[in-house]
């Protein structure tokens, strides 16, 4: 008994601190449109300015993993928890493009911050309970994602306007976040006895060719989940005729699959092995996608992304396990997570630029050469000896 409560007590703080930051982006997605037609916005300024919350966070990432190689993790997040609950309800009062930009980036940048001081603290938590929890962690984001955005979308469908939902989804992001960051560790992530030099050194990645291909699987994953984000509605509904209510399900099962992949995912590793999970969710994906982009039908398509969403899955939860473990956490997930943020802002652009060329159907094909290629880079998973981290 005394065990399990050790247990929730450790994962508990972090579980929930995943949770709000998918929250505040899950309520951020739902409102968009509300957002695009209270500044009568084209599409094409829309998507720039939705470029924001990824260089917010591709700017801060970086520095916040330098900051945490020698600062533990809680204040940074609860700084960044400010941000991340104050910067929405600004989106409402912008009265320009540029604004709305800038304060997204702002809204990115606390989210980047938080990102990484999360992961950090989750890959403590694993190394102190001496079990994988990452899966479970990386499962409560999506679980919030997916309860901000039917809330926001609740909201919506009542009249709610969005600065109301923003400041409620603030006060739980601030409250509920800023509490159970309270309860992380506070000890330095320095070893004991580090000269300046040291501390100043460990500040940057740990460079090497495993670091080098997480980064490449990192942005292979977002990319690739940011690609089903902004064009499986179009998809299903411009190339394969679907209704637009039944066209927007896609990235709803998506998702769905994505939690259940990963509430799974700590325990399919273990029985499995990280390196042999990841070769064969990402194989099915691949395998399982480019089947259902050949067969071009709605119930096809369907069962497409719900595979993509299993396949993926575990891919970010192990690549940053294995990202910890090759020595200075801080900066190496930062850089990890980075990378993923990367795929996020150049997602859109990309299969936009290729479906303009050969069409938006073949251009999906870019999610199975990427699910492909986090399964030929599998191995980099595996645990390994941690380096000297001098």
């Amino acid at each position: 008994m005394a065990d399990r409560w050790a247990d929730f007590r450790a994962r508990a703080p972090v579980t929930v601190v995943f949770m709000v930051a998918g929250l505040s982006a899950g309520t951020w997605a739902a409102r968009i449109p509300a957002i695009k037609a209270g500044l009568n916005l084209s599409p094409g300024i829309l998507g720039l300015c939705l470029l924001g919350p990824a260089f917010g966070s591709v700017l801060t990432m970086p520095i916040a993993g330098a900051i945490m190689a020698t600062v533990p993790p809680r204040r940074v997040v609860q700084c960044a928890l400010l941000l991340l609950a104050g910067m929405l309800p600004l989106t409402t009062v912008v009265s320009a493009p540029w604004q709305l930009f800038l304060v997204l980036a702002g809204w990115g940048a606390g989210l980047g911050v938080v990102d990484v001081g999360m992961n950090i603290e989750a890959s403590a938590v694993q190394d102190r309970l001496g079990r994988r929890t990452m899966s479970g962690f990386h499962a409560a984001f999506s679980v919030g994602g997916l309860v901000g955005a039917g809330l926001g979308g609740i909201a919506a469908a009542s009249g709610v306007p969005p600065r109301a939902d923003f400041i409620v989804a603030g006060v739980v992001v601030l409250v509920a976040g800023g509490v159970s960051a309270q309860f992380f560790s506070a000890a330095r992530p320095v070893r004991p006895g580090g000269g300046a030099e040291q501390q100043r050194v460990s500040r940057w990645p740990l460079w090497s060719l495993a670091l080098v291909c997480l980064a490449v699987m990192s942005l292979g994953s977002f990319l690739a989940e940011g690609v089903v984000a902004d064009w499986s509605a179009v998809y299903l509904h411009s190339s394969l005729g679907a209704p637009v209510g039944l066209a927007a399900v896609g990235y709803t099962v998506f998702s769905c699959t994505m939690v259940g992949g990963r509430l799974a995912g700590d325990r399919m590793a273990d029985l499995l092995g990280p390196a042999r999970l990841v070769r064969m969710s990402a194989g099915m994906a691949a395998v399982g996608f480019a089947v259902a982009l050949l067969i071009g039908q709605v119930w096809s398509g369907m069962i497409g992304f719900a595979l993509l969403g299993v396949g993926l899955s575990v891919v970010v939860p192990l690549v940053f396990t294995a990202a910890a473990r090759t020595g200075r956490p801080g900066p190496n997930l930062a850089l990890v997570t980075t990378a993923g943020y990367v795929g996020i802002l150049v997602g859109p652009a990309l299969v936009g630029g290729v479906a303009q060329a050969i069409g938006l159907h073949a251009a999906l094909g870019i999610d199975v050469i990427l699910c492909a290629l986090c399964a030929a880079l599998a191995g980099f998973v595996r645990p390994r000896a941690t380096p000297d981290q001098r």
